[in-house]
């Protein structure tokens, strides 16, 4: 008797893979104050399936059609180290200022992950202008990584921030 087999070769093409993995960290970011202006936000940086960061910032208080530029920083507030990597900058939406970048590399070419961003010694500030007076003026700011700790300092007043460094 011969036997016959089958063989069921299934395909998926299930588009409902998770983005994320459901790691994230989430910062309140230290407010600033330039010319009147005063913001409030969060920074959220999500894990990706393939194992990069996703760097989500919300600010309140921005004005109408602002963009601001955003810098990502070596060492903690304190440090007021040079630029990693420049992210996408915030932009005014319905009241809102918001910027979502997917990072991957630093401007060194240094490859990062979520996971290197869990205890990266680095600082994330926004800026009032890419260039002119008040280009260094903070609009916003957080210690991630391994200096997060440092954060609440910021947030009771017992720190401040200084300017910021542009250097690269």
């Amino acid at each position: 008797l011969p036997i016959l087999s089958v063989f069921l070769i299934g395909c998926s093409n299930d588009s409902s893979v998770a983005e994320f993995t459901g790691n994230e960290m989430e910062f309140q970011m230290i407010p600033g104050s330039v010319n009147g202006t005063e913001t409030s936000g969060t920074l959220l940086i999500r894990e990706k399936s393939d194992g990069k960061a996703q760097i989500e910032i919300e600010l309140d208080g921005v004005l109408k059609n602002a963009n601001h530029p955003v810098h990502f920083h070596f060492g903690s507030l304190e440090d007021n180290g040079n630029v990693a990597t420049l992210l996408n900058p915030i932009q005014e939406e319905n009241g809102v200022g918001r910027s979502i970048t997917v990072l991957n590399e630093l401007e060194n070419g240094q490859k990062v992950s979520y996971a290197d961003l869990v205890s990266f010694n680095g600082s994330i500030k926004v800026h009032w202008e890419a260039s002119g007076p008040l280009k260094d003026e903070i609009l916003g700011s957080t210690n991630i990584g391994s200096n997060s700790s440092e954060n609440e300092a910021y947030l009771n007043g017992s720190k401040s921030i200084t300017i910021c460094n542009s250097t690269y």
